[in-house]
């Protein structure tokens, strides 16, 4: 497993959509280069390379809450090869796209506010003590 991370603009609005078995999903595409200074000062983009990006979930609806087209991001995921018949022509084919995990709006190109939202899903059990819920100094610290 190939894990990545990508910093980016988001080329168009993230698209959600449900699949058949009610799961959610995001789909974007970033697309990231390198600037580099001219002699005459001016800045070029090179490398340019675009990522297709799909999270799952919570984070597909965060996703599509919160990401626009233009925003600067931050992709944390898996790399995967996908591949496809194409349908016109029969030939295989594939490509690299990102399984996110994480999506993040990069704070050094814009300013953003969040909000915590309760989780209620059965992955969390809110009965299990968390170590790092604990006050600075308290005997309950988290061990390092």
């Amino acid at each position: 497993m190939s894990n990545i991370t990508i910093t980016g603009n988001v080329v168009a609005d993230p698209e959600l959509r449900v699949t058949p078995s009610g799961k959610t999903v995001s789909s974007f595409t970033v697309v990231s280069s390198k600037s580099v200074k001219q002699a005459d000062g001016t800045w070029e983009n090179t490398d340019t390379t675009f990522w297709d990006i799909k999270c799952w979930g919570k984070t597909a609806e965060n996703v599509a809450d919160s990401v626009q087209k233009g925003m600067s991001v931050i992709v944390v995921g898996t790399a995967v090869q996908e591949n496809w018949d194409d349908k016109a022509t029969g030939a295989k084919r594939s490509k690299i796209a990102v399984t996110a995990w994480n999506v993040g709006i990069d704070l050094k190109r814009h300013v953003t506010s969040a909000s915590v939202v309760q989780r209620t899903d059965a992955s969390f059990n809110p009965s299990t003590p968390d170590p790092w819920s604990a006050p600075f100094g308290s005997a309950t610290d988290a061990p390092f």
